[in-house]
């Protein structure tokens, strides 16, 4: 399915339960799409909760470069259109926006920015890569970003590292719709957002969930730490995994713990009525 966002237009999955206690709108991570998230919007609707997911501009279905994007908040608009639409669709529902690695970065964004979710789940949030351009090498960056700003470049996000279970790895790398190029107007824009958002941390007052792989080596999960500790939110739960690698969903000892955690969170907030499970539809 696609909407119109801002000149854009942006492709989107949907799971729908009938009579739902409540929705959840994911954010995906750099590279990957919503379709990855499929697994887990089945076991959601199981437990009655529609799901919809969005390929952000540049990524998936949706239009725009792979990779590239000038200004970072770009992402986070269209994920506040994304919801408004979802709101639409689904009055008096509580919505809850769950975004994974830079998904989690733009959720954050969007929170921060426009509000209008009942809550945040954050898995592995990118606010800080574990193998980013430091030094010489960032210089040299900041000097492209200036003359060569959509130069395609390597992410840096290595397969081996996103989880344990080598068929999930062997998924990814054979997805036609993940990439794994940026340009270094895409890294610099996200080192603005990254210290806009470390900074704004205690104006965000939404209730949270964070998930933490405490093994990741893709994101720096002491950076993240430090974020949460800093949210201005009365309600916060930190859910860290030793050991676990950056896709915690993915991750065969730890993911039935994942879901079950990112449940209990959401039923908190859930709709009295009762849900249909019943009738469960993908668009």
């Amino acid at each position: 399915m696609q909407f119109l966002s801002r000149g854009e237009q942006l492709h989107f999955r949907r799971w729908w339960v009938e009579g739902a206690l409540g929705t959840v709108v994911v954010s995906h991570g750099l590279g990957e799409h919503s379709g990855r998230y499929r697994r887990l919007a089945v076991e959601l609707n199981r437990s009655g909760f529609s799901v919809y997911a969005l390929d952000h501009a540049g990524h998936g279905l949706s239009t725009g470069r792979r990779g590239h994007v000038d200004d970072f908040a770009r992402y986070s608009t269209h994920l506040h259109d994304f919801v408004r639409l979802v709101r639409r669709d689904n009055p008096g529902r509580p919505v809850h926006l769950f975004g994974h690695s830079m998904g989690g970065l733009i959720a954050c964004g969007c929170v921060h920015r426009f509000g209008g979710v009942d809550s945040l789940l954050l898995s592995a949030p990118a606010f800080q890569g574990s193998a980013e351009p430091a030094g010489l090498e960032l210089s040299l960056i900041r000097m492209l970003g200036r003359w060569l700003p959509s130069l395609s470049l390597p992410n840096r996000v290595n397969p081996d590292w996103l989880s344990h279970d080598a068929e999930a790895v062997g998924a990814y790398r054979q997805d036609p719709l993940v990439h794994r190029r940026i340009t270094p107007a895409w890294f610099l824009a996200f080192l603005r957002e990254r210290r806009h958002l470390l900074a704004a941390a205690g104006e965000i007052t939404t209730p949270c969930l964070m998930l933490l792989p405490r093994g990741d080596r893709i994101v720096d999960s002491a950076v993240a730490e430090r974020f949460f500790e800093s949210l201005g939110s009365p309600e916060k739960t930190l859910h860290g995994v030793a050991g676990a690698y950056h896709e915690l969903l993915n991750e065969p000892d730890h993911r039935s713990e994942a879901v079950s955690q990112i449940l209990e969170h959401l039923r908190q907030y859930a709709s009295t009525t009762s849900s249909s499970l019943e009738a469960v539809r993908e668009a």
